[in-house]
């Protein structure tokens, strides 16, 4: 009788259908992914882990890819100096990471698994596109809150204003407007500086 891991060898596991369903018919075993102690068979592990993680990645099943992730470290610290394929599963393994933190919206976590990634393979352009899209999300994800505040601070004032501001409402409104305008001109900034970045890149 054939154990999963020999019955992985009949199935194609480029397939995102087909590798789902063998993983989820096949569950049990691994979930005892720890109980694996001979090098091919943890090679074989990963390599089915990170297709169906790749799988379900694409589904948009973020939170149980990264689970897949940590059982694909956890694999990886026993595979370090005892396989060539190490490094190959391992960089894979990272970009996967900063792909679904990046997709769950932790874009710093994301770019420190990038910043990594670049320093494998410095050439990457994929890993520097990655990068760039993560700095220009979180900048705008801090300055986005000003889209929220100033017309709330704004909408007080136009309440209050003979209360608190009194005459001064008018230059308040006129500061509030100014700053958000220059958010989003300098939003705009990022943008086009990020996509000549891009296009230099594909130019090359």
């Amino acid at each position: 009788m054939k154990s999963v891991l020999e019955k992985s060898y009949d199935i194609n596991i480029n397939d995102s259908s087909e590798i789902i369903k063998f993983y989820e018919e096949n569950k049990l075993y691994f979930d005892h992914y720890d109980k694996i102690t001979d090098i091919e068979g943890i090679e074989d592990t990963i390599l089915i882990k990170q297709k169906y993680c790749e799988a379900i990645e694409r589904k948009n099943h973020f939170k149980d890819a990264a689970f897949v992730l940590e059982h694909i470290f956890v694999l990886l610290d026993k595979l370090k100096g005892n396989s060539e394929e190490y490094e190959y599963y391992y960089e894979r393994a990272l970009f996967y990471d900063g792909v679904i933190l990046g997709r769950q919206k932790k874009y710093k976590e994301s770019n420190a698994r990038f910043k990594r990634l670049i320093v494998i393979d410095p050439k990457n352009e994929n890993y520097q596109d990655w990068v760039d899209t993560n700095i220009e999300r979180i900048i705008n994800k801090k300055l986005d809150i000003f889209y929220y505040i100033i017309p709330a601070i704004w909408g007080f004032i136009l309440v209050t204003k003979d209360k608190y501001v009194g005459k001064f409402h008018l230059i308040i409104e006129t500061f509030l407007f100014v700053i958000m305008i220059g958010i989003y001109v300098y939003q705009h900034y990022i943008q086009k500086i990020i996509r000549e970045k891009r296009r230099k890149r594909t130019n090359r």
